[in-house]
């Protein structure tokens, strides 16, 4: 255990991201942790409990484990869902000293986590994060939320983990829809912080799709390693945490205009990183040849780089709802070049129309 791979996040309560560990390795990590109770709920979906559950059950057989199957969809992060999760976790008498383990998704980990968030006013989790998505972005940083009819994600909590538990072998199942939502994020990373990333997914976009392993396991740790530092520096997203929202206040309002029905989350971020290139060249901070190295690399992934038959005024108005927005001003994380972004609070509207009248066929 000693010789793990691991990155260490600075945070209230500071926590370790393992990198290339086993499924099957994470129930003796826990033995060490002398504070846990016997009884571990792990919150997971039937495809992926069908696929892992196994090893990480091989793992996890010396303490009592219950599992909770959660449907698939964006949809199930619902105050519904989660009155239905706690019902659950009575009725298998769950208590302070049960530790939750998220295994799966970015759905999984949002739901979970903030179950663990509320439940009993907290309970300890770990993040077993199994998609591309949720390994490079959002098991890390100590968000969790809900969404509510009103906007994705407005209901949430600042609550680290205990640890995230990243195998990559999981992701060899993954269908190519999923591997484009990890992508997405690894491109904004790139774009907000890392300009030698960014030049390392163009120069390998055909070992990245042909899921060539080495060059996946670097490219994983390197979208960690910019998510790692940037958490670090800001846990509560006061200052710099808000460059990682490049292209998810219009990708967000997107989703919430198609009922997070018919496009996923990274379809919505990478359709969200053109718009907001589209604006930032508008005022200098980005040229014509970036924009397009941007979209050429995003399209190269298979990823949204433009929409059809949405109003750009409804758009607009869905963008109001963003957490980032203050004092009524709506808050953008704009590109500057590649490698860098800027927090942009005097965004006018009629700036953010021609935006998204840019992406709009």
């Amino acid at each position: 255990m000693a010789n793990l791979q691991k990155i260490e996040v600075a945070a209230s309560r500071p926590y370790p991201v393992f990198l290339g560990v086993r499924l099957e390795d994470l129930g003796e990590y826990l033995q060490t942790r002398q504070t846990l109770g016997s009884q571990i709920l792990v919150i997971t979906q039937p495809v992926i409990a069908e696929l892992h559950g196994e090893r990480l059950a091989e793992g996890l057989k010396d303490f009592k484990v219950d599992i909770i199957n959660v449907p698939e969809g964006e949809g199930e992060k619902s105050l519904d869902r989660l009155s239905s999760l706690t019902s659950e976790a009575v009725r298998l008498g769950v208590d302070r000293s049960t530790l939750v383990v998220a295994l799966g998704g970015g759905v999984i980990g949002d739901l979970a986590g903030f179950f663990a968030s509320v439940f009993m006013r907290g309970i300890r989790f770990v993040q077993v994060p199994t998609t591309l998505l949720a390994q490079v972005d959002s098991s890390i940083g100590g968000k969790v939320a809900v969404n509510h009819p009103a906007g994705k994600n407005l209901l949430g909590a600042f609550y680290p983990p205990l640890a995230v538990w990243t195998d990559f072998s999981v992701l060899a199942s993954l269908p190519w829809n999923e591997v484009q939502n990890g992508l997405a994020e690894t491109v904004k990373h790139a774009l907000i912080a890392d300009a030698d990333l960014f030049a390392f997914l163009e120069q390998h976009q055909e070992q990245i799709k042909e899921r060539e392993q080495g060059i996946w396991r670097e490219m994983v740790t390197r979208s960690v390693a910019v998510k790692v530092k940037i958490v670090s520096q800001d846990e509560r997203e006061a200052g710099i945490r808000a460059l990682l929202n490049l292209g998810h206040s219009f990708g967000h309002a997107l989703e919430t205009e198609m009922e997070f029905q018919g496009i996923s989350h990274g379809q919505g971020v990478a359709l969200g990183i053109v718009a907001a290139a589209g604006l930032a060249q508008a005022r200098g901070f980005i040229t014509e040849a970036e924009v397009e190295r941007i979209v050429q690399l995003l399209k190269s992934f298979g990823l949204k780089t433009e929409v059809y038959d949405k109003s750009a005024a409804n758009l607009l108005h869905l963008m109001e709802a963003d957490k980032k927005n203050q004092g009524g001003r709506k808050v953008l994380i704009l590109p500057k070049g590649i490698g860098q972004a800027v927090v942009v609070k005097d965004c006018n509207d009629e700036e953010i129309l021609s935006a998204w009248e840019k992406v709009i066929r």
